[in-house]
């Protein structure tokens, strides 16, 4: 069975290939834990336990971020399935509604000409093919509407797909972001120290009172 876009299926994979993807993935995941597993452990080592519930905090927060996309992944079929009225989703957009006439035509263009190149390709590609995969090239290039006229879907799959980067790259920010802030912090504390004992010596007493 072809996908939506054209592509090979699970099913037409090589289990090879699968398996290295999952390999990779895993192999990093562990990495990653054992890392944090490690810094954790160094953290406990020097009595930093400010800084150890901080690694924990952030650990909580990229296990919901990772919760939330894989909620949108398993239900992101059922959300752009759910349509509403144009005249609803023209509303409130992020663009300024000056722009939008223009931003709307540069996406029309785009949109034609990424049309027209897919059109060519599905028709030389069942040219080439032959039975089943004639059927099945017509299958992936077969564009179901999902909302009668007059409605667009709630939020679509490329803007689901969008969330998904932007999930990503805040989970990323908010790391760096917290690494940063520790770094700082530990600066700070290092120049207090500096401070505490200078104001432990004689010197500094006797110049101060």
């Amino acid at each position: 069975m072809a996908g939506a876009s054209g592509g090979r299926s699970l099913e037409e994979t090589p289990t090879w290939a699968v398996a290295v993807v999952c390999f990779v993935l895993v192999t990093i995941s562990i990495i990653i834990e054992h890392i944090i597993h490690l810094i954790g452990k160094w953290l406990t080592k020097k009595h930093k336990r400010a800084l150890y519930e901080a690694l924990e905090k952030i650990k909580s927060e990229l296990m919901l971020l990772g919760f939330i996309s894989l909620l949108l992944t398993v239900a992101g079929s059922w959300i752009s399935k759910i349509c509403i009225p144009e005249s609803v989703a023209n509303t409130w957009h992020p663009c300024d509604k000056e722009r939008e006439p223009e931003l709307n035509n540069e996406k029309e263009t785009t949109e034609q000409e990424t049309t027209e190149h897919e059109n060519r390709r599905r028709l030389l590609e069942a040219v080439a093919a032959s039975g089943g995969s004639i059927r099945r090239a017509l299958a992936a290039g077969s564009t179901t509407e999902k909302c009668s006229k007059g409605k667009v879907p709630f939020v679509s799959e490329d803007g689901l797909h969008q969330l998904h980067i932007f999930i990503f790259v805040l989970a990323l920010f908010h790391v760096l972001y917290s690494i940063l802030t520790m770094a700082l912090s530990r600066a700070k504390m290092k120049k207090w120290k500096k401070w505490e004992k200078e104001t432990r010596t004689i010197d500094y007493q006797f110049s101060h009172g």
